[in-house]
């Protein structure tokens, strides 16, 4: 199953720190990120503009091998490469733009399933994701 959708959310942080954060591979990236396991976390290979990195969450436990590039200015895109429960070649992007001294950004996601695991969370997250997305990183990054 492929579920695609998009979302937007307005943040305090400015487009600068939206994309530091997304492309931090810094040993502090899991505790940057709520949802992230310190377990799962490994930087492979890190370069001016991209990064191929694994990282996961313990609830529920999924782990993806992501493709990072951001080459484009004010826009993150993370590809899959690897993974327990998704299909290689789902994405997700993220694209910030200046807004009364901090940003909107949109988000597209896109992912298919490879197991049972992967069905579930992509079923959910046809469901839930704009809202649940959204609200997650708007926390995040109205945190910095």
């Amino acid at each position: 199953m492929r579920t695609k959708f998009e979302f937007d959310f307005v943040t305090t942080a400015t487009p600068d720190q939206v994309i530091e954060l997304m492309t931090d591979f810094s040993p502090n990236r899991p505790h940057r990120w709520p949802a992230s396991s310190v377990k799962a976390f490994e930087v492979y290979h890190l370069s001016e503009t991209a990064a191929d990195i694994r990282e996961g969450q313990d609830f529920p436990k999924l782990w993806a091998t992501w493709h990072y590039d951001w080459s484009t200015p004010g826009s993150v895109t993370l590809t899959v490469t690897d993974s327990d429960a998704l299909q290689p070649g789902g994405y997700m992007t993220l694209t910030a733009s200046p807004r009364d001294g901090g940003s909107a950004v949109h988000g597209e996601w896109e992912q298919a399933s490879k197991s049972l695991r992967g069905l579930t969370a992509v079923t959910m997250m046809r469901f839930i994701g704009p809202r649940f997305l959204a609200s997650y990183y708007k926390k995040v990054y109205d945190g910095l």
